[in-house]
């Protein structure tokens, strides 16, 4: 099998469509096509059912893929790095990031990656924390920018530093007259929380020391912005992090916790027997550089 054949594999089981997939990759789809039925005959079974409903991967193909995907990454990764050694980083790059993460960040560290590697591209995937995970082992993301730590192995990871949250009350919110509050302010309150799968709600919610049946809860989004604009609205209070705090444009006031005061570790995260190329490198140096930055002003 060649690696070209690995490498049409790898894009429809990223894309699950064909014609993605083969723009991906930059060739025609019948190319891709016939590759593909090249290597499924050198296999002698099928690696995706093709229907009008769109693309699934087989039993026999999600088995294959599993092990082939991350080999293929490390063997993408070497190439890139030493095509790179002698010039500026290019090439794309799969960046992962957490919703509460992502929006905030990501647009402060796009201008320092556009200055140091211009001619690199990032594909930004905006996930939650498990699927994060999971698309990484596989090699569907390169690197991920989330909350630490992990709790899984077969990660190496860059810490970037702690983010103390805080509560975010309309300016009307009796609440909004204090320099700081503590988590006994919120025994009466109405709270808005993210809905599960997000790892900032189990964040939010072990402070509180509430349980997600608790009837204190009585709204649960899946954005930060949609909890922000209800509390903003004056339908209860919320925990955002600081990077969310920072951007403004509602009529929030923002109150730091007392201490000790809930907070996360942030960082990028990308599989440990996958070397940094120069580009994902470049990609890791701007979200910190960003995150630095961002640690100045506050």
């Amino acid at each position: 099998m060649e690696m070209q054949e690995l490498r049409y594999a790898a894009a429809v089981y990223r894309e699950r469509h064909f014609v993605r997939a083969a723009d991906r990759v930059h060739v025609s789809q019948p190319t891709l096509s016939q590759g593909l039925k090249k290597l499924e005959r050198e296999l002698g079974a099928p690696l995706f059912d093709r229907s009008p409903r769109g693309v699934r991967t087989t039993p026999a193909g999600e088995k294959f893929l599993q092990r082939v995907l991350p080999a293929l990454s490390v063997l993408e990764s070497a190439a890139e790095e030493i095509k790179a050694d002698a010039g500026e980083p290019t090439g794309v790059v799969r960046l992962g990031a957490i919703p509460t993460l992502g929006p905030y960040l990501w647009p402060r560290a796009l201008p320092l990656l556009r200055k140091k590697a211009p001619r690199l591209t990032v594909e930004i995937h905006e996930v939650t924390t498990s699927l994060l995970l999971a698309q990484l082992k596989d090699g569907r993301l390169d690197v991920g920018l989330l909350a630490l730590p992990a709790g899984e192995r077969g990660f190496a990871a860059r810490s970037f530093g702690e983010e103390p949250f805080c509560l975010a009350v309309d300016r009307n919110h009796p609440l909004a007259r204090k320099k700081a509050v503590s988590v006994r302010d919120l025994a009466r309150e109405r709270m808005l929380v993210l809905q599960e799968g997000h790892c900032f709600r189990q964040q939010s919610l072990a402070f509180c020391k509430m349980a997600a049946t608790d009837p204190r809860v009585i709204f649960e989004g899946s954005s930060l912005a949609s909890v922000m604009r209800l509390a903003a609205a004056g339908e209860g209070v919320t925990l955002v992090p600081r990077v969310a705090a920072e951007t403004g444009g509602l009529p929030l006031r923002f109150i730091p916790f007392e201490r000790p005061e809930p907070h996360r570790q942030v960082g990028a995260l990308w599989r440990s027997g996958a070397a940094l190329t120069l580009g994902q490198k470049a990609v890791v140096e701007a979200l910190a550089g960003a995150w630095e930055a961002g640690e100045k002003r506050g």
